[in-house]
């Protein structure tokens, strides 16, 4: 089974993770599609988008129904796009995201190990 992840901030996950569906953040909607990352990507998202935020939420997502498109973005890497909504039910796990005390996020080691 293949996994991508997305980073979501607390407001977004915590008003969505009742639902059936999720549209994305506001960047996402702003795009037209929402922005995923693989676990060797998620480092560099983290650092460049979510700087110094926390408490996040960090989905991790089944990619074997999903329509994902692989496009070239940051640093000329192919990185997964949805341009549907995300059905909840392709999120098979919810990781909290904090920072250490230097400011890094807290990357869970089985998310690493992918």
């Amino acid at each position: 089974m293949s996994k991508v992840f997305k980073v979501c901030e607390e407001d977004d996950w915590e008003s969505t993770k009742n639902e059936d569906f999720f549209l994305g953040s506001k960047a996402d909607r702003s795009d037209g599609f929402i922005h995923f990352s693989t676990s060797e990507q998620l480092e560099e998202t983290l650092e460049k988008y979510f700087k110094l935020m926390s408490p996040l939420y960090l989905l991790e997502v089944k990619t074997d129904d999903l329509a994902l498109v692989w496009e070239i973005s940051r640093n000329n890497q192919l990185f997964p796009h949805l341009y549907s909504p995300l059905p909840l039910d392709m999120v098979s796990q919810v990781y909290r995201i904090f920072i250490d005390d230097e400011g890094k996020h807290i990357i869970p080691e089985q998310v690493l190990n992918n």
